[in-house]
């Protein structure tokens, strides 16, 4: 009876430290923002390993639920198989200061709202504060962006996992997992242009697309002459440009739900040939921020959307104005040429931007990667080869 007592005994303390021990791990919340899986794209030409992926993790939130403040001490990533694990990284600290100091400064200037397509705190973490450093008041939040993986075996699963230790010493821990998905879309989809054309924009880490979940897997095509360059003479007006009115066409069958052709074009938009680069950067950055303010549809441009059958959504931006050939509700066939490639909306030149997305609205759908079952890569063209890279030319074979 004395055994059974102490065993007892025994058993009852482990089950209460096992609690505890459950209850200080609970009060870390992990999520991320897109939060159902990371996509990977394929990296594969000459140079590169037989295999090798990139992902990025666009948003990881650490939210404290504790009623006592703590101090976030390590924050690692960790890529796994199955059961093994095959990349290990730790988010270093100052990037944890920097990322706080940045969310709390947008958060108290009231501009995080206008940044929402980029970081959609809106939809995870609505009504949450931010911490200015990496000590978390009760209910308040860090969020860590742009976490960037290499692998040349493709992982199932990406875990974060946090450390922090409150002010009485003892620590707490959180954790969150995110499956890894390489996309093999079940539809054909063709090229949405015809001819050669050089990808200036593409889902490469080099790429600007890259660093947002709504366009991460996104292009913009021009087309270049024999000197590299996209235009004849200054490039100061649209019509210099060789891309300027070239035929768009639907890369699958499917229904229009959504058209825009009210955007106009100017050449005052392009680079002028009395303008430094910087100058104009910073012009193009005003003239941005003034489309934004007034309603993304705006910084899209004149456009068309198409919704496929595999519940897939095709976006064509920066349409020319009165070039659209359908109206929301048609149905067009693979191969139909619908607009012209255009100037309107956030534009530096003329250029037909192009992604794939899960959803009908481009500021809350989420971008998807797409192959092309009709082109060629120059002059690296391999059978092996699905993803287009930065600098890629491409050449249809229809």
């Amino acid at each position: 009876m004395k055994t059974l007592l102490i065993f007892s005994v025994q058993f009852m303390l482990i089950s209460i430290t096992l609690q505890c021990n459950l209850l200080a791990q609970s009060v870390i919340e992990v999520k991320f923002q897109p939060d159902e899986y990371i996509y990977v794209y394929e990296t594969k030409g000459t140079g590169t390993p037989i295999d090798l992926y990139s992902a990025v993790i666009q948003n990881i939130a650490i939210i404290n639920h504790a009623k006592d403040s703590v101090m976030i001490k390590d924050v690692e990533i960790i890529a796994t198989q199955g059961e093994v694990e095959l990349q290990r990284v730790k988010v270093p600290n100052n990037l944890l200061i920097e990322s706080a100091q940045k969310f709390k400064a947008y958060q108290d200037r009231g501009i995080l709202k206008y940044y929402d397509f980029q970081f959609q705190t809106s939809r995870y973490l609505n009504g949450i504060s931010f911490s200015q450093t990496p000590t978390l008041s009760k209910e308040e939040a860090i969020v860590i962006t742009h976490r960037t993986l290499l692998f040349q075996t493709l992982p199932d699963l990406i875990t974060v996992k946090v450390k922090a230790i409150d002010s009485h010493g003892e620590y707490t821990f959180g954790e969150a997992s995110i499956r890894v998905i390489n996309h093999k879309s079940i539809s054909q989809y063709y090229f949405p242009l015809k001819g050669t054309w050089a990808t200036y924009g593409a889902p490469s880490l080099i790429s600007h697309h890259r660093w947002g979940s709504i366009q991460e897997f996104a292009f913009d095509f021009v087309k270049i002459g024999t000197d590299g360059s996209t235009h004849t003479g200054d490039g100061s007006k649209l019509t210099d440009y060789y891309a300027y009115g070239e035929p768009v066409y639907a890369i699958g069958s499917g229904k229009v739900i959504s058209i825009s052709d009210e955007e106009t074009e100017s050449n005052d938009n392009l680079k002028q040939p009395d303008e430094t680069a910087e100058e104009y950067i910073q012009r193009s950055a005003k003239l941005q921020q003034a489309l934004l303010a007034k309603g993304f549809s705006h910084v899209m441009g004149n456009h068309i959307i198409i919704e496929h059958d595999n519940g897939e959504y095709s976006y064509y931006l920066h349409l020319k104005k009165g070039s659209l050939k359908v109206k929301q509700g048609d149905h067009v066939q693979r191969g139909e040429e619908i607009a012209s490639l255009g100037h309107s909306g956030n534009s530096t030149e003329p250029h037909l931007h192009f992604h794939l997305t899960d959803g009908p609205d481009m500021v809350y759908s989420r971008s998807i990667p797409i192959s092309f079952h009709n082109i060629s890569l120059y002059p690296d063209d391999d059978a092996n080869i699905r993803q287009i890279h930065y600098g890629q030319i491409i050449i249809t074979n229809d």
